[in-house]
Parts: structure tokens; sequence; C-alpha cells
């Protein structure tokens, strides 16, 4: 039986005496020689043995028996001897048992509580602690250096799309004033046949048509052609500035997957998405380092705490302080003080109960068997008594 099985709850207690009274029937040991024959040398020596091991079997009992009775005795000469102690001594002791009582609430509220992170974020954070702050500052600057370039991208690919969209633009125009050009050509041909045909048929003078005709084609021509030349300028320089704004686009395009990168190996670092999530995280870090401190500062005072009982109860004279740590509120509280008393009273009763079974009913009645025996059958005496006597030297004190 355990050192601290004695503090096991009534219903346990209470349980294990219903079912010892359920066999009380057929615990009782019946001896008989009824079917056995002792003439017989095997039947003899067998039954001789079965006598002698029940002895053995009960003096191996008693001896944990009475230990452990020893111990139940001791620990309520301990309540009395608490009891009985000066007020000013038991409430040196009540102190120190009262500091144990609050440090283990303390580590019980610890224990219940809602973490705010998992212990693996923890020592992640833990083992960073010395990088988080800065390393959030820079995921921050990163984050916002990103965002600048993301808007510089844009905006050039937007800058670039519209030049596109002048390049096509002065395309369409060009090839346009090429086909207004062959129009006036196509226009002055007509024009002329026109008017040589007037000519010729109604013997006009059309000379000065020929020559306003001839005025205004070259006119158109010349503007036409003026136009062409400027749009061809013009298509020149857009595609100058295509190939200007492709380039630092893609200067931009660097610069924007470099800041993704350190962002991307930032966030890989603590586990975290954003800046602000390591922010955050770093802010639940000092809350939950500051509350494990408290726990283990707890943990190291309920020591202190357990230490300082044992010794105020060793210079009372108490047998077993070391018990009282773990009953810390029976000495604070009367109520639990009477049933622990209550409860070692039944364990003792039950111990005694089962010592004078085993002393009576077993190792009793095997002996009163054996020396009966012995009277009955004195032509075996020394036989039986050699049984015995190897019996004692192999079970000494049985």
């Amino acid at each position: 039986m355990g050192f601290f099985d004695i503090f096991k709850k009534k219903s346990t207690y209470r349980q294990e005496r219903h079912q010892q009274n359920e066999l009380e029937n057929w615990n009782d040991i019946v001896y008989t020689r009824k079917n056995i024959d002792i003439d017989d040398p095997e039947q003899r020596q067998e039954y001789v043995e079965n006598c002698l091991q029940q002895m053995a079997e009960a003096s191996r009992d008693m001896d944990a028996l009475q230990f452990e009775y020893r111990i139940v005795t001791s620990h309520l000469r301990d309540m009395e001897e608490i009891d009985s102690l000066p007020p000013e001594n038991r409430a040196e002791i009540n102190e120190c048992a009262q500091r144990i009582i609050d440090s283990e609430n303390q580590q019980k509220n610890f224990n219940q509580r809602k973490s705010r992170m998992t212990d693996q974020e923890f020592e992640k954070i833990d083992r960073l602690q010395k990088q988080v702050k800065k390393g959030a500052e820079a995921l921050k600057e990163a984050e916002e250096y990103h965002r600048k370039v993301k808007n510089d991208l844009k905006r050039l690919d937007e800058e670039r799309q519209a030049y596109d969209f002048r390049k096509a633009d002065i395309e369409v125009t060009s090839e346009n004033m090429q086909k207004l050009m062959l129009i006036v050509a196509v226009a002055l041909g007509v024009i002329t046949v026109s008017l040589a045909i007037l000519s010729l048929a109604l013997k006009l003078n059309v000379i000065y048509g020929y020559m306003v005709a001839i005025i205004v084609a070259a006119l158109s021509f010349l503007f036409l052609n003026q136009k062409i030349h400027d749009l061809r300028r013009e298509k020149k320089v857009v595609l100058n500035t295509i190939a200007r704004l492709i380039q630092l686009e893609n200067t931009v395009k660097i610069r924007y997957i470099n800041s993704r990168n350190v962002i991307d190996y930032e966030c890989m670092k603590y586990g975290v998405n954003n800046s602000r999530e390591l922010i955050q995280l770093y802010d639940k870090y000092l809350q939950e380092k500051t509350e494990r401190e408290r726990f283990a500062m707890a943990t190291r005072q309920l020591d202190i705490n357990q230490r300082d009982l044992v010794f105020a109860l060793r210079k009372y004279r108490i047998k077993d302080p070391e018990i009282w740590i773990h009953q810390a509120i029976a000495l604070v509280n009367h109520g639990e003080e009477v049933e622990i008393r209550h409860e070692l009273i039944e364990q003792r009763q039950q111990l005694r109960k089962q010592m004078d079974y085993n002393r009576d009913v077993v190792a009793g009645n095997a002996k009163n068997e054996i020396e009966d025996l012995v009277k009955q059958y004195p032509i075996y005496r020394q036989e039986i008594l050699a049984m015995v006597d190897r019996f004692e030297q192999r079970y000494p004190g049985a």
C-alpha cells in the first residue's frame, strides 16, 4: 500500500468494506482432515506445508498491515499534536499553510486560463525576441515601400498604355492622311479630264480652271504631306517614350519583386502574414511572458512555502510533516480536518480488522491445527516439528 493511499476518499473505503463483507462467507478458513490420509506421507507433508504456507502469508500481510497501521496512527497523533499547539504557534502553521494554498490557486488559475498563444508560437518569438521589435519596424517599412513601388508600377503601366493608344492613333491618322492624298490625286485627275472635255466639246477657255485645280491640289498635297511628316516625327517620340517607360517599368518590377521577397521572408520567419499581425503577436508574447514568469515565481514560492511549512512542523516535533504540504487546506479549514480525521479513523479500523483476521483466523488457526496434529499423531511428531523448524528458518518471526 502506498504512502499517500491514506488520503483516499471515503467512498473508496466504503466500497472496499462492502466488497469485504460480500466475501466474508468464503474468507473463513476451515481446517478439516476428513478427506486426508495422515498416514500417507505425501498427503501429510502437503497438508502441513499448506498450514505453514498460510502462516507465512499471514505473517507477510501482518507486516504490511502493521506498517500502514503505524503510518495512519502516526498521522492521527500528528493531528492531535497540531491541534494542541499554543495559539501563536498554530497561527504560524496556518500562515504557512495559507501561503501554500494561495500559491496553488495561482497555479490553478494559470492552468485554467485561456492561453493567448501556442507553446510553439511562444518559443519562436521567445527565441527571436531581440529581433522582433526591429523586425516589425523593418517589415512595416518594407510593406510601405512595396506599396509605393506597386503604385509606381501601376502608374508606369497606365502611362505606357496611354502611349500605346497614342501610337495606334498616330498610325491610324497617318494611314487616313495617305488615303486623303490619294483621294486628292484622283479628284485632280477627274477635274482635269472634266475640264478637257468641256474645252473640246464647248470650246470654252478652261485655263483658269486648270490653274485653280492645280493650286488647290498642290496646297492639299503640301498640307497632307506636312501632317504625315509631323505624325511620323510624333510617332518616333512616342516609340522612344514607350521604350523608356518599358525600361523604367522593368527596373521598378525588379524592386517590386525584391520587396515582395523581403516581406515574404520576414513573414515566414515570424509565422505571420503582415507587420500588423507581428506587432499583435509580439504584444501577446509580452503578456504571455509576464504571466509565465508570474507562474514560475508562484511555483518557486510554492516550493519555499512548502519547505517553510515542513520546517515549522518539524520544529514542533510533528513526525510526518511532509504529508501536510499535500493537505494544507486541512490546517486552515476545520471541516477538512474533521473529514480527514474521520477517514483516518475508518482506515485504522479497517486495518485493525484485517490484522485481527490474519492474526486470529489464519495464523492462529493454522498454528493450532499443526499443534493438534502433533498431539493426535505423536508418531509423526519429529517429522512435523522438523518441517516447522525448516519453515521458521525460512520465515523467521512468522
